[in-house]
């Protein structure tokens, strides 16, 4: 027999958008669920460079969108300030760069009001000196860099402080429609196979790539672009500031500084399927060549690992696109009452990570008004909980990397984490030595379900760092069981799982320090430990 719960509003979808519709929701004090199939910050909101947008790299090609993403940039500043690092950003005009693009685009910039700093070459090396010295012209912007995961989880929490409800590893099979409405969905346990009825007077599909598929299921059709574009992470920080070349938007044209290392993005190619995160060695290759026009010594430096991500286009009926490049970062707020007949559910698609409070702004204020409800969103001053928790950890018994990485990272589990380290002498050890994870950050981070060990890494880095987990997987692993958070095959399953998305994006480098640490990662985990895959990575 089904699970049943109720509530007024469920939300589908654990990103940026969704995470923000629920703690928009909460805020306001209307009942919420979010559902998300896997883990939160799972699909693209954790597969992207982590840029914080100015809008300048969109001022002169979609100027609506461009106003949108300056205003939330500078609002996202001040209300979520543990999840973002104020970089600044420059962009530089290279030799073969279009002379009158630089012009139109000055124009655009001060006509939206995005603020322009010019600065001479010899500053701009100064600071960044792995620019191309042969670059023309540079300039200040207010870019900036922002952690996904931590501001996704972050605001989740908040919402659930604030009496909303999370599902998890639950996916959507199907929504219940009565006389052309939709009073609730069917979501199945990915693990137990179990299904949940969650009944509600309103749904907000806000689950970005999959968006077209859930609103498949109340027989509706969205004309979406599935945008998949190309990223590697480098394994040192290379640049104090974003750096992007200045040109129209094209591929591999965004350096980020991500808290120790440099990520690096991106490509565009039109996918059929939302989970296909496939990355190709040739189009890694392209990107490369591609970058090492604005950093020339790009090709000397170690990546760490490639992945890739899937954008939400919206096509809008009376423009349709061919190239993701041409379609606007605007959202696309869809009311399927008005549009096609079926009450009881709201689509809210397209944007960008930079924009996802807005847009759960007018989301909820959609809800408001189809549910008779009135209540103003606050969330442009309400700050999300910071993590940045200085009194934590002074007594605690640290190195100095380890105790400066919990002052930035811990967050809500900062007192649980203070009372682990505190009580117990091994969770002091640092389980992970690239990202300076302690076993103590590892016991308050294990889930209260199924051992995962990508859920931990989401919340404390494990693995992140130059070793791509070779030495942290396995003590992570026998932690668990140790601790009976996990049997031993539940654990050795999680291990396997763990590997193969590491190895995935280590496997399409295959040269240099990135093929020798894969190779150390095998001989340990397939020899050593006899943990086989029953098939090689998808490359």
């Amino acid at each position: 027999m089904a699970i049943r719960l109720e509530t007024e509003v469920i939300v589908i979808g654990g990103g940026a958008t969704g995470a923000g519709v629920l703690r928009d929701l909460a805020i306001r004090g209307i009942k919420a669920l979010l559902v998300e199939q896997k883990d939160l910050t799972n699909g693209t909101s954790a597969r992207y460079h982590g840029l914080l947008h100015s809008g300048a790299r969109y001022a002169v090609s979609d100027q609506e969108a461009a106003i949108e993403i300056y205003r939330e940039n500078l609002l996202i500043k001040k209300t979520i300030p543990g999840s973002v690092e104020e970089t600044g950003g420059l962009f530089v005009k290279l030799p073969q760069d279009d002379d009158q693009y630089l012009e139109t685009w000055i124009n655009a910039c001060q006509a939206i009001g995005i603020p322009l700093e010019k600065v001479t070459v010899s500053d701009a090396l100064q600071e960044e000196p792995l620019i191309n010295k042969a670059a023309q012209a540079v300039y200040r912007v207010p870019d900036g860099a922002v952690d996904g995961f931590t501001m996704v989880i972050d605001l989740v929490a908040d919402a659930v402080n604030r009496g909303a409800k999370v599902l998890t590893y639950h996916q959507v099979i199907q929504l219940i429609i009565r006389e052309n409405k939709a009073i609730g969905v069917k979501a199945r346990n990915n693990y137990s196979g179990e299904t949940t009825e969650i009944y509600a007077d309103l749904i907000v599909n806000a689950s970005g790539p999959w968006a077209a598929k859930v609103a498949e299921l109340a027989g509706i059709h969205l004309e979406m672009i599935n945008h998949k574009g190309l990223l590697t992470v480098f394994s040192h920080r290379f640049n104090k500031q974003v750096i992007n070349r200045l040109r129209m938007p094209s591929d591999a044209d965004i350096f980020v500084p991500a808290h120790n290392v440099t990520i690096f993005g991106t490509t565009e190619e039109n996918v059929i399927e939302p989970d296909d995160l496939s990355i190709d060695r040739d189009e890694l290759a392209a990107m490369l060549q591609e970058g090492s026009a604005l950093i020339p010594e790009l090709q000397s430096i170690r990546i760490l690992r490639a992945f890739s991500g899937v954008r939400p286009l919206y096509q809008r009926k009376n423009r349709l696109e061919k190239s993701g490049r041409n379609i606007s970062r605007e959202m696309a707020l869809l009311d399927h009452q008005e549009s096609d007949g079926i009450a009881g559910i709201i689509t809210i698609t397209g944007g960008k990570l930079t924009t996802f409070r807005y847009m759960a702004e007018k989301t909820v204020d959609l809800v408001c008004t189809r549910l008779g409800i009135s209540a103003a969103c606050s969330t442009m001053t309400e700050v999300v909980p910071h993590r940045l928790v200085k009194d934590f950890f002074v007594e605690v018994n640290l190195a100095p990397a380890a105790k400066n990485k919990l002052l930035h990272w811990a967050g809500e589990n900062s007192q649980t984490i203070e009372n682990n380290l505190k009580a117990e002498g091994i969770l002091n050890t640092i389980v992970c030595e690239c990202e300076q994870v302690t076993l103590g950050e590892i016991e308050a981070a294990l889930p209260e379900s199924r051992f995962s060990l990508g859920d931990i890494r989401r919340r404390t880095r494990l693995g992140m760092g130059p070793c791509q987990g070779t030495f942290c997987t396995h003590r992570t692993a026998a932690f668990a069981v140790a601790r009976g958070k996990a049997p031993v095959e539940e654990a050795e399953e999680a291990v396997k799982k763990a590997l193969e998305e590491r190895q995935k994006g280590m496997n399409v480098l295959a040269i240099g320090e990135s093929a020798k640490q894969l190779e150390l990662m095998e001989a340990i985990y397939h020899i050593s430990l006899g943990l086989r895959r029953e098939k090689p990575p998808n490359v």
